[in-house]
C-alpha cells in the first residue's frame, strides 16, 4: 500500500465496490466522488485507479478518505488504458458486486446504493443487474430492458448502470484490452450470450453519465467494429438459440 492508499484488510467484504479509473481529471472528480460520499448506504468499498495524473487528481481523492472510513483504496501507476485500469480494479476489489464510474459520471441520488441494495436481496439468484442513466447533456434517460438482440444490433447498456457478480470476471474474463473503446459493450456480449447468466433490469436510474465525455465519443474502434459485422452478429444469436433450446430440453429429459 502507497501513501495514496487506506488499507482495508481487516474490514468484512462490502456488498459494492465502486472502481473509478482516473487520469488528469481534477476539474469533474469531486462532483463524482461527492455523489458516493452522501449515500445513504454505506456497505461499499471505492477503488480510484490513477493511471499516473499530473493534475489534482490524487489530492482530490485522498481528500475524500474521512467520508469512506477504512473503505478508500487509491492505487497510482501507469496502465494501457482505461479497460486495462477498470481490470486492475477488478483485481483489488473485495465487493460482491462491482460498478463501475467515470470521474465525470455521478450516483444519482442518494439513495440509489440503497435501492439497489434491496432490489439484489430480492432478486438474490441474479448475476448482472442493470438500470438506467440521465443523459447530462439532454437530461433524457435511457436504459430499460435489454436482451442479446438489443445489445448485438441497437446500442450497449451503459456501464455506469450496470451490477456485475466479482465472479463474472473470472468467469467470463477480464475486460479485452484489444478493444479500446467498446470493451465493456464486449463483455456484456459475452455475458448476455451465457445462457446460464441470470440477468435483471431495475427500474431504477443509477448515474448520471457524460455521454459526451466517453471513450466511444473520441475513438473508432474498429477492432470492435470488425468483430461485429452483421454475418456474425446473425450467428452468434443462431448459437444462443441453439444453446437455450439444448438446455431446455436437458431440463425436461431429466
Amino acid at each position: 500500500m502507497t501513501a495514496a492508499e487506506t488499507t482495508k484488510a481487516n474490514a468484512a467484504a462490502p456488498l459494492f465496490s465502486i472502481i473509478i479509473p482516473t487520469l488528469n481529471v481534477a476539474s469533474a472528480l469531486r462532483d463524482c466522488l461527492e455523489s458516493i460520499a452522501r449515500q445513504r448506504f454505506r456497505d461499499f468499498e471505492l477503488i480510484l485507479v490513477d493511471g499516473g495524473s499530473t493534475d489534482a487528481t490524487v489530492d482530490i481523492a485522498n481528500s475524500f478518505a474521512p467520508n469512506f472510513d477504512t473503505r478508500l483504496v487509491v492505487r497510482c501507476g501507469t496502465d494501457r488504458g482505461v479497460y486495462d485500469a477498470m481490470n486492475r480494479g477488478v483485481s483489488l476489489a473485495t465487493g460482491t458486486w462491482l460498478l463501475f464510474l467515470g470521474a465525470d459520471d455521478a450516483l444519482y441520488q442518494a439513495d440509489t446504493l440503497a435501492r439497489v441494495a434491496a432490489f439484489i436481496g430480492e432478486h438474490e439468484h441474479s448475476d448482472l443487474v442493470y438500470g438506467d442513466v440521465i443523459m447530462r447533456s439532454t437530461k433524457l434517460r435511457y436504459g430499460g430492458d435489454f436482451d442479446l438482440d438489443r445489445l448485438l444490433f441497437k446500442r450497449n447498456i451503459c456501464h455506469q448502470a450496470i451490477f456485475y457478480r466479482r465472479e463474472l470476471f473470472t468467469s467470463i474474463g477480464p475486460y479485452n484490452l484489444r478493444y479500446r473503446s467498446l470493451a465493456d459493450w464486449d463483455f456484456n456480449i459475452r455475458c448476455f450470450s451465457n445462457p446460464a447468466l441470470v440477468t435483471r433490469h431495475m427500474n431504477i436510474v443509477v448515474a448520471h453519465f457524460n455521454e459526451l465525455g466517453g471513450l466511444s465519443n473520441t475513438f473508432v474502434d474498429k477492432a470492435f467494429l470488425k468483430r461485429l459485422p452483421i454475418t456474425t452478429r446473425l450467428g452468434i444469436r443462431l448459437v444462443i438459440i441453439g444453446a437455450r433450446w439444448w438446455l431446455k430440453l436437458r431440463v425436461r429429459a431429466a
